[in-house]
């Protein structure tokens, strides 16, 4: 398997990542029960499943905050009712089964229109956290990680207009191109992260791609309480995923058994 050279140029971004250090890391995210794998990927899988991804709803936005997403009051304050609907729209205009590697052109231009939707306090490090479980095969979580891996500064999604837009555009489709170029090298990486991950099917390959991006990113960051390489050298863990069944709450009749 060949390194994930996934910025390729991209002045200042990441450098080539090996296939090994890919997958080790991939499966450090899944069984850390703290990253965001339990809450967001298969807790997202299941509401998906049971409909509530069927609407833009006044609190839908709430969902960012369980992959850090670090929304306000006044941000669900202003998710008005206009803007939801723009949202919707927007979601509504990419094709649910179909991965980003096989869109066309216009298809693509559907995905940067809803990657740059927002409003003050609310861009692409946080609204594509939410778009992104709507529409999981097509869009990637926009943050902070991969604006760096890609070489610009962590606040390039969220600054200015037009060059904000163009950003997001072209990182969009660096990610597409290396999907459709590198099929077999996705696949094997899959497969990697399956022995270890028995769940790694309810991520899609962009998905993966999001983990290995922010995991790698991670890794060359070092701050105070933080080392260097924290995914790629973190110990073993065992696969445990938290159960996804709805359990019932009883309605007592208010007597004393």
């Amino acid at each position: 398997m060949s390194a994930f050279d996934i910025a390729r140029g991209s002045p200042g971004g990441i450098p080539p990542i090996p296939s090994d250090h890919a997958a080790k890391r991939v499966v450090s995210f899944c069984c850390d029960p703290h990253s965001g794998w339990r809450t967001y990927d298969l807790a997202g899988t299941a509401a998906r499943a049971a409909g509530h991804f069927d609407t833009v709803a006044p609190r839908s936005l709430l969902w960012a905050d369980i992959l850090a997403g670090q929304l306000s009051v006044d941000n669900l304050g202003e998710f008005s009712l206009e803007r939801r609907n723009r949202l919707a729209q927007r979601i509504s205009a990419i094709p649910a089964g179909k991965d980003l590697a096989t869109f066309d052109e216009s298809e693509r231009d559907a995905v940067h229109k809803l990657c740059t939707f927002g409003y003050p306090g609310v861009w692409a490090p946080k609204s594509t956290k939410v778009s992104s479980l709507y529409r999981p095969r097509a869009v990637p979580v926009l943050d902070g990680y991969v604006a760096m891996a890609f070489g610009f500064n962590r606040d390039r999604f969220s600054e200015g207009e037009a060059s904000r837009r163009n950003r997001i555009a072209r990182v969009i489709d660096a990610l597409a191109a290396f999907l459709d170029e590198h099929r077999d090298q996705m696949i094997e990486l899959r497969e990697t992260a399956r022995v270890s991950v028995r769940d790694i099917d309810v991520a899609s390959d962009l998905r993966l791609l999001d983990i290995v991006i922010r995991c790698s990113q991670d890794d060359l960051l070092e701050r105070r309480g933080k080392k260097r390489n924290v995914w790629l050298d973190a110990p073993h863990r065992s696969y445990e995923p938290d159960p996804v069944t709805s359990i019932p709450v009883t309605v007592s009749d208010g007597q004393n058994r």
